[in-house]
C-alpha cells in the first residue's frame, strides 16, 4: 500500500540540540514554529548529562507538550555528541536539525566555523538560527538559483515549504554571460519548473544585478526586505585554502548582517526526498 505524504508526515520530527543557553533557546523557539508548520514532533537532544539535566530537559518537554500540543521526546545519551546526534536524526526521522548561533559561537558549544565543519557530516539538513526574536515568516522562502547539478536539492527542499507550509518560493536569478553557467542554470530551471508546476508550488522569479558569485549577497538582502523565513543554501563540500582565510560562502551566508535564518543542505549523491 502506498503511503501518502500526509500519512508519512506523522512520523517526522525536528531535532534540537539543547544545552540550556540563550542560543539553544533561539533554536527551540524556531523549532516550535517549524514543528507547527510542518506538523512534526520535536526531539530534544543533550549529550552526556547529569541527573539534574535529565529532569530539567524533561520539564521543558512537558511544557512544550502542554503549551503547544507538540509531541516532544528527550534523548540524553552518553558518548560522542556529533555521531550520536546524526544517528538520532536518522532514527527519529528528523527532517531538520536546528542550531542557534550569534555569528561567533553556536548552541553546540563550538565556534561557528567548527560547528559548520561538524555539521558538514550531517545527512540531515540543518537550520542556522541567529540570535534575537525574529519577525520572519514562513510564508516567504528564498534561494538563489545556481548552475551545479546539486542545486536540485535546494529546489526540492524549497518545494516542501511550498507544499506543506504553503510558502511562496522566491527564486533569485543571477546574471550569467558564460555559456557554462547559462547551460547549468537553464537545466536547473527546467527541473524546477516541472516540479513546482506539478506540485502546485507558488513561486516567483526575482532577477538581481549580480553574477553567480555575488548573487547570494543580493539574495540575502532581498530575503531581509520581505522578512523571509529562511534562505536556502548548499554547503561548501570541500573548503579550500581561500575559504580557510576568508571564510567559506556558507559561513559568510550564515553570518549575514540581516539575521536571516539559513537552511544548509550538504550536497549528496542521492537526493534527500521527504515525500513524492
Amino acid at each position: 500500500m502506498t503511503t501518502s505524504p500526509e500519512e508519512k508526515r506523522k512520523n517526522w520530527n525536528i531535532l534540537i540540540p539543547y544545552y540550556f543557553d540563550v542560543l539553544s533557546d533561539f533554536a527551540l523557539q524556531e523549532g516550535i514554529a517549524l514543528s507547527k508548520a510542518f506538523k512534526t514532533g520535536l526531539v530534544l537532544f543533550h549529550c552526556n548529562p547529569d541527573e539534574s539535566i535529565k529532569l530539567r530537559l524533561a520539564e521543558i518537554a512537558n511544557n512544550i507538550i502542554s503549551n503547544h500540543e507538540i509531541h516532544t521526546e528527550c534523548f540524553i545519551p552518553t558518548g560522542k555528541a556529533d555521531e550520536l546526534m546524526f544517528a538520532l536524526a536518522h532514527k527519529t526521522e528528523s527532517i531538520l536539525i536546528i542550531i542557534g548561533h550569534n555569528s561567533n559561537n553556536s548552541s553546540l558549544g563550538f565556534s561557528l566555523g567548527k560547528t559548520l565543519r561538524v555539521m558538514r557530516k550531517s545527512r540531515t539538513p540543518f537550520l542556522m538560527v541567529p540570535e534575537g526574536i525574529h519577525n520572519k515568516s514562513l510564508k516567504d522562502i528564498v534561494y538563489c538559483m545556481g548552475y551545479q547539478k546539486t542545486e536540485k536539492e535546494k529546489i526540492l527542499w524549497a518545494s516542501y515549504f511550498g507544499r506543506i507550509c504553503k510558502s511562496k518560493i522566491h527564486v533569485v536569478m543571477p546574471k550569467a554571460s558564460d555559456q557554462f553557467f547559462k547551460t547549468g542554470i537553464r537545466s536547473n530551471l527546467q527541473a524546477m519548473d516541472k516540479l513546482y508546476n506539478a506540485a502546485e508550488v507558488d513561486f516567483k522569479m526575482v532577477s538581481v544585478d549580480a553574477n553567480v558569485h555575488q548573487a547570494a549577497n543580493a539574495a540575502l538582502a532581498f530575503s531581509n526586505s520581505i522578512h523571509a523565513g529562511a534562505f536556502i543554501i548548499l554547503t561548501t563540500l570541500r573548503p579550500d585554502i581561500f575559504d580557510f582565510f576568508g571564510g567559506s560562502d556558507d559561513l559568510i551566508a550564515i553570518r549575514n548582517k540581516f539575521s536571516v535564518p539559513v537552511l544548509c543542505i550538504n550536497p549528496r549523491d542521492d537526493l534527500y526526498v521527504l515525500c513524492n
